[in-house]
């Protein structure tokens, strides 16, 4: 366990060092009892094998399992953040027409060129596969378990949100930008089979995998560049006209929360802090402590 403090100072007098170390020690004993929380299950299956790559094997086939009951281990805030973000997607329907309008009005050859080498080189969300791939077979190769989890929490990240994204295609049937009168065109189950609009399936399995990676390594060098070309990825399906702006957010969102739900059943990267007062001889003030 790592602990970080944080120190914010006034300058005093004439208070003893043997205070500071009892608020010290108050301190460290309060981030101590938040070591061991209660447990609780957030997931169905537990998991059991620890040696690699054996335990892929187990992650193949209890990681959908689990993801796919993991909305009855939700508390109210999960659902809270699950309800903003759906309501979120929803309130941009009034305004997918006006976006799509400034999008077409404000092209540019060399916008069209930079957005479509992005989409050149993703492949039109085929690379994300042969990405997670590639970092699963190098982490064999080179004995990297951190790398080969990377790759293969990567994998399954796209596969199952990309499978998400087909099913609410197959269930909404919305008419693309270029074919339908207007963004309130939804056919129904089946009605647009699955080359309907919404959701765009590249932006999410673009952010499926920036979300899995970047949370497996924690490393602004590796989730600022993944982002940013998920960004791009789906700024191209809005400037191409081929989808709303609705459609290429609710991708997002559901990439993203597919990649992080998907690595948080292996990994774990949670925060938490304490405040408590400082007090040396020459200074008071309030101390942060953090643990992760």
């Amino acid at each position: 366990m790592v602990a970080l403090t944080t120190l914010f100072t006034l300058s005093v007098s004439g208070l003893a060092e043997e205070v500071f170390q009892s608020q010290l020690q108050l301190a460290t004993a309060a981030i101590d009892q938040k070591d061991t929380p209660p447990a609780r299950k957030s997931y169905l299956l537990s998991y059991d094998a620890d040696k690699w790559p054996q335990k892929y094997l187990e992650w193949l086939w209890k990681d959908p399992i689990n993801l796919v009951t993991r909305p009855m281990y939700w508390r109210g805030e999960r659902w809270m953040t699950f309800g903003i973000e759906a309501s979120a997607t929803g309130a941009l329907l009034p305004l997918d027409g006006t976006a799509r309008d400034f999008a077409q009005d404000n092209r540019s050859g060399s916008l069209d060129s930079a957005l479509n080498t992005v989409r050149d080189v993703t492949g039109g969300g085929l690379y994300y596969f042969a990405a997670s791939g590639a970092l699963f077979g190098s982490g064999l190769v080179v004995h990297d378990e951190k790398l080969a989890d990377s790759g293969f929490l990567a994998l399954e990240s796209v596969a199952y949100a990309g499978g998400l994204a087909r099913g609410i295609k197959f269930l909404t049937g919305r008419e693309r930008p270029a074919s339908g009168r207007d963004q309130y065109q939804f056919h129904g189950p089946g009605g647009g089979a699955f080359n309907s609009s919404f959701v765009s399936g590249e932006s999410t399995v673009a952010f499926a995998f920036a979300a899995s990676v970047s949370e497996v390594w924690q490393n602004p060098w590796v989730t600022w560049p993944l982002y940013i070309l998920a960004g791009a990825a789906a700024a191209q399906r809005i400037n191409d006209d081929k989808h709303w702006l609705s459609d290429v957010v609710g991708g997002a969102l559901l990439g993203h929360v597919v990649g992080k739900n998907v690595v948080h059943f292996h990994y774990r990267h949670d925060t938490e802090g304490v405040l408590q007062p400082y007090i040396t001889q020459d200074t008071v003030g309030m101390q942060l402590s953090f643990r992760f």
